[in-house]
């Protein structure tokens, strides 16, 4: 039991990260492109392990500059941690109303009442790289990493304020869209990217002639005219030269009418087969038992540019296959199984046992695909919750929501959000405690 925790734990937590940190990438590469004040890229959530801030921001200096808790900014030693209250100029410069030096525990003073105008500052901090006395230039992009490794984040500057400078709020809603579907976007390209590599890697594959070794009485196969000693050369328009090819061609192609080219002796013919959408146990969607007869290996890679199209059609597939399995569950012929981060985990160690990192891929693959759908889905609290509210506002032609208004709907849905994953938790860890398994078993 033991072993089989730590197994889970070390493989689905370097899959979680990975898929965050490419959701966030999508955030961050697009919120840079489009002008929106990046302030931090988390990994995990806080409280914060360590981080490191990067970047080289100019920030102006007047004559109403304020320095709260020091003489001269031109004093200040490099490498000290700063805080800055900036407003914005006609030109898009940053002009520092009040700039905050840190003590020797990374600590800021507090601002009296009332030092700082409301609502319309970008407030920054970062490292000191350079200073004289008409500007001074800061690392103020803050890379983190925190305690809790279950997700990620990068923080915006003025989410909901438009009023502060070059912050999210202030950019229109196409820009805001763009921003907010890229995450789903980087999970949605994943997929393709890996499929790719892996095509391009040879490896070896055992192919040979699919023969049917028996047909079961009444079952599509038999209907269609198939006998034992058939063999399958195609499906549809696809060669089939391994089971796998068989497997896949039929379970795409479930419920619908399949033109298969077999050979019988001497003679080819072509048959059509329905396979079932929901068969008897034991039986498969066409009724047959098939075997590989004269096997040979041979080792498979694709160049890049095929690699590509392939890893494209294999992620279709993908989503085609969670298509029919959500119409089963809509048309009562299947009950879903719902997961949390506890089932999650416990399926990525069995795969990874089973499958070794190809199965860990596969997996990495299915979950990125579903965290691509599930983020861009109305959802409060998710991406696809604050771009309801974003194409709200265009279709009332510039007018928000107030700020307040939609942070409760967030909340009330983060509530939701976190009792249904504790009752589902819950279920994992009974299914758990009693030996059961979401593979079966």
């Amino acid at each position: 039991m033991l072993q089989m925790t730590l197994i889970a734990v070390g493989t689905f937590i370097p899959m979680l990260l990975l898929l965050v940190v490419i959701h966030e990438l999508g955030h961050y590469l697009t919120a840079k492109w489009l002008g929106v004040k990046v302030l931090e890229f988390g990994v995990g959530y806080p409280p914060r392990a360590f981080g490191f801030y990067v970047g080289n921001t100019t920030v102006l200096i007047d004559n109403k500059t304020q320095c709260s808790n020091f003489s001269d900014v031109q004093h200040l030693v490099l490498g000290t941690l700063i805080r800055v209250y900036s407003h914005e100029d006609a030109k898009g410069n940053l002009i520092a109303q009040i700039i905050l030096a840190s003590d020797s525990k990374g600590k800021f003073p507090a601002l009296a009442d009332g030092t700082v105008r409301s609502g319309n500052l970008l407030q920054h901090q970062g490292k000191l790289r350079s200073a004289d006395a008409t500007q001074i230039q800061i690392a103020d992009m803050l890379y983190s990493v925190n305690w809790t490794p279950l997700g990620g984040f990068v923080r915006l500057a003025g989410e909901n304020d438009p009023s502060i400078p070059k912050s999210l709020a202030t950019k229109p809603p196409w820009a805001r869209a763009v921003i907010l579907v890229a995450g789903s976007a980087m999970n949605a390209i994943f997929p393709i990217v890996v499929f790719a590599i892996m095509f391009m890697i040879p490896h070896d594959v055992v192919t040979g002639n699919i023969m049917i070794t028996d047909v079961l009485e009444g079952s599509p196969a038999s209907l269609a005219g198939l006998k034992q000693g058939d063999i399958i050369v195609q499906t549809n328009d696809s060669q089939i030269t391994t089971t796998t090819d068989l497997i896949r061609s039929i379970t795409l192609d479930a419920g619908t009418q399949m033109r298969w080219v077999i050979t019988r002796g001497a003679v080819t013919e072509t048959i059509l087969v329905t396979p079932r959408v929901n068969p008897p146990p034991n039986e498969g969607a066409t009724g047959i038992k098939i075997e590989l007869v004269n096997p040979t290996t041979e080792t498979r890679f694709q160049p890049p540019w095929t690699a590509l199209i392939s890893g494209v059609t294999s992620s279709f597939d993908m989503l085609v296959l969670m298509k029919e399995e959500i119409s089963r569950w809509i048309g009562g012929e299947t009950q879903p199984e719902f997961s949390g981060p506890i089932g999650i985990a416990q399926i990525t160690g069995e795969i990874t046992m089973q499958s070794g990192l190809r199965g860990w891929l596969m997996l990495s693959i299915l979950i990125s695909i579903n965290l691509a759908i599930l983020n861009i889905l109305p959802i409060p609290m998710l991406d696809g919750g604050r771009l309801l509210f974003v194409i709200i506002e265009w279709v009332r032609r510039g007018k928000r929501i107030p700020a307040e208004k939609e942070g409760l709907v967030h909340i009330v849905g983060f509530i939701v959000l976190i009792g249904l994953i504790i009752v589902v938790s819950a279920n994992d860890i009974n299914r758990l405690l009693q030996g059961g398994s979401l593979l079966g078993g």
